[in-house]
């Protein structure tokens, strides 16, 4: 059992430090603020943070005296902020620090429903004019969703799962605080057709099911999700954001929990069938599994929200969650200790303080909302699960090119339409730490622009019994440049053909990129191999390599030395990258953390110089040397393996690679043993016309095949080694 207790030490030591954060609104000295105080995000940092101090101001576990600040004060603070909250609202007598008043907005919604746990919690402690206010902000954000709100859906155009979901969830919120509001019964009906378009997929527009009278099919706007659960939000294929999904119904099952209310049928609609993609996607210490990446600070926000998604799993689906809940503590606790101060990012994210002091208290305020929301919850109820969700061993969808194959020793993904796209991952089932999205493993092209990102310009995929294969094109381009007139610099076609093996251990790949007009590279990294080497491992890694081993510091310890390791390398006896041909691996040393927020032309194309994680890079081949490329001209080329498993099975797999002989020389290959004793090759033909190839003694596992290769395909072949 996880006491509530261990998530009351955190929200103490945070509210130590949090203390440099807090602002005091002169011409209203009884209001208060954490962070900036500004309009949108600076609102829900506040009421973030106030659920943090409200909670722990009547959690009777903490000893404030260790804290060196009076109870007493933290629950001043907490009333302070939540009155800032209310009276900056335009329902309020105040407004924001930026001049503004909140509210009235698709998104006003999800911080009241972040805080509502915490005001609960001091429901008692609110005087009568706190309690008027209270209700007269939510009636009539309610009654602009009422009345105001247009429900929209979409599956690439207006995704709006999360905020459909916390839109219903403060309208049956409303019901349920003030069941006399004149349209109490209308914000239910409403709500529960915001819940039916929330987790909303294609097959439900003609979906029978009954919620509270109302048929899914007749209150279908659109689809949020693809019939996959998966979730295009922001463009991609996003994880983070169907966690947050699960969060916001979190936050309104346990309200009515606590107050023995029978819930919309309708909130959980199509829960568990999103929660098995989830919880497959997930380590088993708690780390999300992000196979469609993320543009944002790493392991921050949409992970922290996995907590309260936890708590809904275990309390109505009686789902154990056990081991991701105490995994996640251990890692939060990893990095809080390494702060030093209470804060819970700040040795990672402390360049934010000068570059946006708004992102700084905003993530710090999530993660302090989630142990809140914990804190509360677990010293309320008894959160306990005793079932284990199947896992979901393989899955695919077509839309984002997006394939994961999940085995008790390796996990392999890719993913076309991805963040920072495409990436790829080989991963050893069990080390969540080695997890980096950022193109990995499908190599970077950077031009003298400040933006470098890659245009899909098609893919293809299939799987089979214990693996898969995907291929494809993609079109690397350049933005944001100081010349005026110039727009965007599209240097290079990426051709990759990646393959999963049928023997839960390796994968292959072939990868070529071509100029696509007369462009200026700055650098490239063939492969991109991103390797954590962080607060979470302990900031060391320990390698192997052709011809040599290596303990290496990374974070702010790192040397900066890049190294050649040869043709093989393996990390801490996990997972190894073998490559074939003339090329030698290169270990790129970044002299500080380079992980950034993925950066949006218009919007941050400032230098920021910093990142929110370490990464070792393995490439090959690899250049920093600026240069032109003629269109067509060869920028380079690479067919690489990778093995979940020690140094000794990377270095066997090195001695056993080759080449397939007599192709045509658009058609390349890689010949590989896998771990299960038999050959495996692939073939890639990176012209645009199909053409004829003999192999003899082969089996076709990944497609039919006729001695004839299609243009752009890729074929992965077994042979027998008997």
């Amino acid at each position: 059992m996880i006491s509530y207790k261990e998530y009351s030490r955190f929200l103490a030591g945070w509210i130590r430090d949090a203390q440099q954060h807090l602002y005091v609104i002169p011409e209203r000295p009884e209001l208060m603020c954490y962070g900036p105080g500004y309009n949108s995000w600076g609102v829900q940092t506040n009421q973030k943070a106030f659920s943090a101090f409200a909670v722990a101001a009547v959690d009777p576990s903490i000893n404030w005296d260790l804290e060196g600040i009076e109870k007493q004060k933290v629950l001043d603070q907490a009333l302070a902020m939540l009155r800032f909250s209310l009276e900056s609202h335009i329902e309020g007598s105040s407004c924001c620090t930026d001049g503004e008043k909140w509210g009235h907005t698709w998104i006003s919604a999800l911080g009241i429903e972040r805080m509502m746990h915490a005001v609960e919690a001091v429901w008692d402690y609110l005087t009568e004019e706190d309690h008027k206010l209270l209700r007269k902000v939510l009636i009539s954000e309610v009654d602009w969703l009422l009345n105001e709100y247009e429900i929209v859906a979409g599956l690439i155009e207006n995704n709006k799962p999360e905020s459909n979901i916390w839109n219903g969830a403060i309208l049956s919120r409303t019901a349920l605080y003030y069941p006399d509001a004149p349209n109490a019964e209308r914000y239910k009906e409403k709500a529960t057709e915001f819940f039916i378009n929330g987790i909303s997929i294609e097959d439900d527009v003609n979906n029978e099911k009954v919620y509270d009278g109302k048929k899914v099919k007749d209150a279908f706007v659109g689809a949020n999700f693809f019939n996959s659960f998966a979730c295009n939000h922001h463009r991609y294929m996003n994880v983070g954001y169907m966690v947050i999904c699960l969060s916001n119904i979190a936050m309104l099952h346990f309200s009515l929990k606590a107050r023995r209310a029978k819930a919309p049928e309708a909130l959980y609609h199509n829960v568990y069938d999103l929660w098995k993609l989830i919880r497959s996607c997930t380590f088993e210490d708690g780390r999300l599994w992000r196979i469609g990446g993320d543009t944002r600070v790493r392991y921050s926000y949409c992970q922290d929200y996995a907590l309260p998604m936890w708590a809904l799993m275990q309390d109505k689906y009686d789902e154990d969650c056990t081991g991701f809940e105490k995994g996640w503590l251990e890692i939060l606790k990893t990095e809080t200790v390494y702060n030093g101060d209470g804060s819970f990012l700040s040795s990672r994210i402390d360049y934010l303080k000068d570059l946006s002091p708004l992102y700084y208290t905003r993530l710090e305020s999530d993660r302090a909302n989630v142990i809140s929301m914990m804190a509360y919850w677990r010293r309320m109820y008894d959160l306990s699960g005793s079932k284990k969700c199947e896992e979901i061993t393989s899955w695919y969808d077509s839309y984002h090119g997006s394939v994961m194959e999940k085995e008790k020793n390796r996990l392999a993904s890719f993913t076309w339409i991805s963040a920072e796209r495409p990436q790829a991952m080989c991963l050893k089932r069990g080390i969540s730490s080695l997890a980096e999205w950022r193109y990995n493993l499908t190599g970077a092209i950077r031009g003298i622009g400040v933006i470098h990102d890659c245009r899909v310009l098609s893919h293809e995929e299939k799987l089979f019994e214990g693996g898969f294969i995907t291929y494809g094109k993609v079109m690397s381009e350049s933005q944001g440049f100081v010349s005026e007139g110039q727009n965007i610099d599209r240097q290079a076609v990426k051709m990759i053909a990646f393959a999963a093996l049928p023997d839960d251990a390796t994968v292959i790949s072939i990868q070529k990129a071509v100029a696509a007009n007369r462009t200026l590279i700055d650098s490239y990294k063939g492969i991109l191999w991103n390797i954590p080497n962080d607060i979470f491992n302990g900031t060391v890694r320990r390698y192997k390599y052709d011809g040599g081993s290596a303990i290496l510091k990374g974070a702010e310890k790192t040397d900066g030395k890049n190294r050649k390791a040869g043709k093989w390398l393996n990390v801490d006896d996990a997972i190894g990258i073998a490559v074939s041909g003339d090329l030698e691996l290169t270990m790129i040393r970044p002299e500080k953390r380079q992980i950034e927020i993925k950066r949006h032309l218009g919007k941050d194309s400032t230098d920021y110089g910093r990142g929110s994680l370490y990464c070792d890079e393995i490439a090959a081949p690899y250049s920093n040397e600026r240069k032109w490329y003629d269109r067509g001209e060869k920028v380079y080329e690479v067919s690489f393996a990778m093995v979940a498993g020690d140094a000794q099975k990377t270095k066997q797999c090195a001695e056993s690679m080759g080449e397939i002989e007599n192709l045509p020389e658009e058609v390349l290959s890689i010949s590989v043993t896998g771990q299960n004793g038999r050959e495996y090759f692939m073939l890639y033909n990176t012209s645009d016309a199909c053409l004829e190839v003999e192999i003899p003694d082969a089996v076709c596992i990944s497609d039919d095949f006729e001695k004839r290769i299609g243009a752009g395909q890729a074929l992965l072949f077994e042979r027998s080694t008997k």
